[in-house]
């Protein structure tokens, strides 16, 4: 039943992470995670990036530097704790069937 849990637990942020990525130029735009440097009106590019999971978003400096955001990786260590716990739960599971 805890595995259960904290595989649902571990889920959700990887789940909105995914979610997030839908709209990945809109929600680099709207970032709070925005570079200094960046000027939005050069535009603002995102991808859903798989290592580490999440959003990662590029922006353009006045130069015309091109500056890169990367998840974090929370969300990333949260995924792997998922996947731990549901191949724990595979084991026991299949433990019990023995």
């Amino acid at each position: 039943m805890i595995l259960i849990l904290v595989t649902l637990l571990c889920g959700v942020p990887v789940a909105a992470a995914a979610y997030e990525a839908r709209a990945a130029g809109y929600q680099c735009a709207i970032s709070q995670q925005v570079p200094a440097e960046a000027v939005l009106e050069l535009g603002a590019t995102g991808t859903y990036s798989v290592w580490p999971v999440g959003l990662e978003c590029r922006y353009v400096s006045a130069d015309g530097t091109e500056l890169i955001v990367s998840p974090g990786w929370f969300t990333t260590g949260l995924a792997i704790e998922g996947l731990m716990a549901l191949l724990g739960l595979f084991v026991l599971t299949a433990l019990v069937m023995v």
